[in-house]
């Protein structure tokens, strides 16, 4: 049955709110459970993919006195990974970024694995999965646009 509720955390809807969309950064907010999940992405430019249009995200939890980067043990899982999904599909479809990029501190395999698994389930038309690569104690994922012509 756990492979019935990962597909269904892809497709699955959360609440959220809009906190900010400019020209170089997103940001949507989702209460899940007691705490506050964020979704930020800030976009640069790199002379190492052509100076290509690249978003970096992170998520971050909010609870009452704490914000973490890493995993808190609060439950929900399904629901905080449908919210980052739902939030990678806003963001392409907003910007059509060259490239979306994030990381996951190796210490967390689980978490590594789950980005991992993540990335072959997510369907965007015009994105692929980059190769996953690690560097110092930090794995690194990406998506890339599969035609890097301007949309």
């Amino acid at each position: 049955m756990k492979i019935v509720e990962i597909t269904e955390s892809f497709t699955s809807s959360v609440d959220s709110t809009l906190v900010r969309a400019t020209r170089d950064l997103f940001t949507r907010n989702a209460v899940i459970g007691n705490r506050s999940i964020v979704f930020n992405a800030a976009r640069y430019s790199s002379s190492k993919h052509d100076n290509a249009d690249i978003w970096e995200i992170e998520f971050i939890q909010k609870t009452p006195g704490r914000v973490s980067y890493s995993k808190t043990g609060a439950g929900n899982e399904m629901q905080v990974f449908s919210f980052v999904i739902e939030c990678m599909r806003e963001l392409i479809a907003r910007y059509s970024p060259s490239r979306i990029e994030f990381s996951s501190h190796q210490d967390d395999k689980n978490r590594t694995r789950l980005y991992a698994k993540m990335l072959q389930k997510i369907r965007v038309n015009g994105y692929t999965p980059a190769e996953i690569f690690s560097s110092g104690n930090t794995d690194f994922f990406a998506l890339d646009r599969i035609d890097n012509s301007e949309h």
